[in-house]
């Protein structure tokens, strides 16, 4: 018996060794092919002699197997003289507008790449078209910024990765301003797009992210200053829904998908101010982008938020693909707030996070993550708050909320925006959601 059960085992190692043996040739015989179809980049046979077994298989398997990344887009991002007074120290006469971050900061580094709208210019000290806060402009009759380019390193240190000017305040200070401030974006290692200094050059960004090439490119609807034939090529613009703006538009994103992006992301300044309703004309535009082949539109300018949808559209070579569009997601950053008055919900936004999968069947979308936000006031700075943490752990924001009258007043507005942000994200698009971690997740299957 003991016999038996000692040539039944060996039989059974014979198996597995055999099992494991040709699943090992199989996959590098999938290694020798790819190769040899020309997987690397150098498509030669030199090529392939001097790349390392390990390297080789590495690449391979970067290649093959899913991959995943989380594009984040947020509300508009200004600075106003409320903002600077409270970041500025005397004794250093410099900024500091980190505080501003240091409670949503942890929800930007959970990405794979954040993009934000800067809604102002950075000409720097005393160059602008005005000076009312230590040389800098903030001019909230006339809506005209200068802010302190020291705002740009705190972004980036917050978590941000892209900075788009592409807005009605390109302009704020003049030709110059325009391009000192994708110079100051640029020196804190910021990447930007939407505003640029000359005529010539590529109009978009391409970038790996995590092993997918993503494409950004910015437009406006709305410039305060009046663009004519000399200055027109500062702002990727749309000229009140130019059909022929359009259309350009249109084309810009098919030359980003034939130079190579895999994921095309639109920041796009567009519709009403203060309202939180979508326009025929903005559902049409977003209808011929994604056709086009944009996949995600972050939208901007209104400073309120608005419903977020899911279009549906067939390419050319009959497959099927979605679209994600943000219309509005509110402000980030500013000092607008609440006034019962109007009842504009300035004071509110939402982080929009969109999950993107690519493997060997190609990139797909596969959830949204929306954390609302709420920008709160106190003596010492003026900070973005996660509106969802703040509710459900009170306990890590002690320190920040009292018992005076204005923290009732914070936690009441909190309070609305932890229903009302998803709640007019998701809107009458028939999406359904969950909710952990403080964020909802809004499933794209309806």
């Amino acid at each position: 018996m003991k016999e038996i059960k000692k040539l039944a085992l060996v039989l059974g190692c014979v198996v597995l060794f055999a099992v494991f043996y040709i699943l090992c040739s199989n996959s590098a015989k999938s290694v020798r092919d790819y190769y040899a179809s020309g997987g690397l980049s150098n498509n030669n046979m030199e090529a392939i002699q001097n790349v390392s077994i390990e390297d080789a298989i590495m690449e391979y398997v970067a290649r093959n197997m899913e991959q995943e990344v989380k594009i984040t887009g947020t509300g508009d991002i200004m600075f106003y003289d409320y903002q600077m007074d409270r970041a500025y120290d005397s004794g250093s006469q410099t900024f500091d507008f980190s505080p501003s971050f240091s409670y949503i900061s942890k929800y930007l580094d959970d990405s794979s790449y954040v993009l934000g709208n800067l809604e102002a210019t950075m000409a720097g000290a005393n160059n602008g078209t005005g000076s009312n806060t230590y040389g800098y402009w903030a001019d909230s009759q006339n809506m005209n910024f200068n802010v302190p380019e020291q705002a740009a390193a705190d972004l980036k240190a917050a978590g941000f990765d892209m900075l788009t000017t592409a807005n009605n305040h390109v302009l704020d200070s003049g030709l110059e301003g325009v391009s000192s401030t994708i110079d100051f974006i640029t020196a804190a290692g910021l990447e930007q797009t939407g505003s640029f200094k000359s005529e010539t050059g590529q109009r978009y960004v391409i970038r790996d992210v995590d092993g997918i090439q993503v494409g950004v490119t910015a437009y406006t609807n709305v410039v305060n200053t009046t663009l004519d034939d000399s200055n027109s090529y500062v702002v990727n613009h749309l000229d009140d829904f130019s059909e022929s703006q359009i259309s350009l538009m249109c084309e810009q994103i098919q030359e980003m998908r034939a130079a190579g992006a895999e994921v095309v992301i639109v920041n796009l300044h567009f519709g009403v101010r203060y309202s939180s309703t979508v326009s025929d004309a903005e559902r049409s535009l977003a209808t011929q982008l994604v056709e086009a082949g944009a996949d995600v539109i972050f939208g901007s300018y209104p400073h309120v938020v608005k419903p977020m949808e899911v279009i549906s559209v067939t390419d050319e070579d009959g497959t099927s693909r979605q679209g994600v569009v943000f219309y509005s997601l509110g402000n980030f950053i500013s000092s607008m707030q609440y006034q019962s008055a109007n009842g504009y919900p300035r004071d509110l936004g939402a982080v929009a996070s969109v999950l993107i999968s690519k493997n060997s069947s190609g990139v797909q979308i596969d959830s949204v993550e929306i954390i609302p936000t709420y920008v709160d006031w106190t003596d010492e700075d003026i900070a973005v708050l996660p509106i969802c943490e703040a509710i459900d752990n009170p306990q890590a924001f002690e320190s920040r909320f009292g018992d005076d009258a204005n923290s009732y007043l914070d936690q009441q507005r909190m309070e609305d925006g932890y229903d009302s942000v998803i709640e007019t994200i998701i809107g009458d698009s028939g999406l359904t959601y969950t909710y952990s971690d403080y964020k909802y997740q809004i499933s794209l299957e309806k």
